[in-house]
């Protein structure tokens, strides 16, 4: 039996392969051989679940339109778990979806008591400055707010309501108060807008997503089997692993502490890095005896999520490290070198895509 999951509290999975089983998403291995193109968020098993992700790699390959859509909460500064997310839409954009981001900004007014404007300019001078420094065509993609949405977007949110009972969203979500209803209903509008007729109708659709919002998915899915005037295809749904804070537990844009943004200077990064929990034991002895609790090391994490892509050379650590034979230091000492490179090359295209965000955006 599926267990209620609150899409805005806190949630930190320990097990992964319990969660396929308790939320009814399936192996995303199944899958694997219909990619077009080879990626390591999936060879490492970071996006690690999937909702008909088959059907939607089926029309890929069969040539048919498809598209990602995705969404960003405005609600602090942009580090490496928000990377991820950049990460996947440049590689769905590589192979050749539309891509549909939206900016929840009502969701973050209703939910968070974060102001339009201020949502406005963190979604600009945060999120999407990254993005174009990350490699994102984002002249080549559906890039809006919430609360700009088109009449017929506002519309389709409302009608939507007439598909789902009060009883269905308190099984669904527990507890809900209009604020969030209408937050549900506005993500449901985000998720099926690439189907919307204006969009070319009917198509696949991705949505990368973590375990927390998939209530969001499940709702969407029975709406868009449901709802008459216009047909839909059920979206899709891929799940990624949380990058964990720093010190273990959640990482929080509003902790500093927790996470490594991507306009931390080199230094500051890499005192974070020195900082950081690991895996290793606490004696030397005891550690090249025993060998790190890999799977627990932060550190670890962020080469693989994000600093080496190299897949034998990730290989090749983790052996070291679950062995004994590298030290915590050691492995701080990769991560610090690798993080020094990106985020210099990095910080030279944030100045580039800063005046590319003010070409697109010269009022803000």
């Amino acid at each position: 039996m599926e267990e209620k999951i609150d899409p805005w509290g806190s949630i930190q999975i320990k097990d992964y392969e319990e969660t396929i089983e308790k939320f009814g998403i399936e192996e995303i291995g199944e899958v694997m051989d219909s990619l077009p193109k080879e990626n390591s968020m999936f060879e490492r098993k970071i996006i690690y679940g999937h909702r008909d992700f088959g059907k939607f790699l089926k029309a890929v390959n069969e040539g048919k339109d498809f598209a990602m859509m995705t969404g960003m909460m405005p609600s602090g500064k942009f580090h490496f778990g928000h990377k991820l997310v950049a990460d996947m839409i440049k590689y769905f954009q590589d192979i050749g979806a539309d891509i549909y981001v939206a900016v929840a900004d009502i969701e973050a007014y209703l939910t968070r008591d974060i102001s339009l404007e201020e949502s406005r300019q963190i979604a600009l001078k945060e999120y999407l400055k990254n993005y174009i420094a990350l490699g994102i065509d984002v002249e080549n993609m559906n890039f809006y707010f919430q609360s700009e949405g088109t009449t017929n977007y506002n519309k389709m949110s409302k009608l939507f309501s007439k598909n789902v009972t009060h009883n269905e969203l308190k099984a669904v979500y527990g507890d809900i108060n209009p604020g969030k209803t209408v937050s549900v209903l506005t993500q449901a509008a985000d998720i099926l807008l690439p189907q919307f007729e204006e969009n070319g109708g009917p198509k696949h659709v991705v949505v990368p997503v973590g375990i927390d919002q998939d209530p969001h998915i499940r709702l969407t899915r029975d709406i868009a089997y449901r709802f008459k005037e216009q047909n839909f295809i059920k979206p899709s749904s891929i799940y990624t692993k949380f990058m964990r804070g720093l010190k273990g537990g959640k990482m929080s844009s509003s902790d500093p502490k927790s996470h490594i943004s991507l306009d931390d200077s080199i230094e500051e990064a890499k005192k974070k890095i020195d900082s950081a929990k690991t895996g290793g034991k606490q004696s030397l002895k005891e550690h090249r005896k025993k060998g790190a609790d890999v799977e627990e090391d932060v550190v670890f994490e962020l080469l693989a999520f994000h600093l080496i892509e190299d897949r034998e050379r990730i290989k090749q650590i983790y052996r070291e490290y679950d062995s004994g034979d590298m030290l915590s230091g050691e492995l701080k000492q990769i991560a610090k070198d690798k993080i020094e490179v990106f985020l210099e090359e990095h910080h030279k295209k944030l100045d580039e895509a800063e005046k590319k965000v003010e070409e697109l955006f010269p009022q803000d």
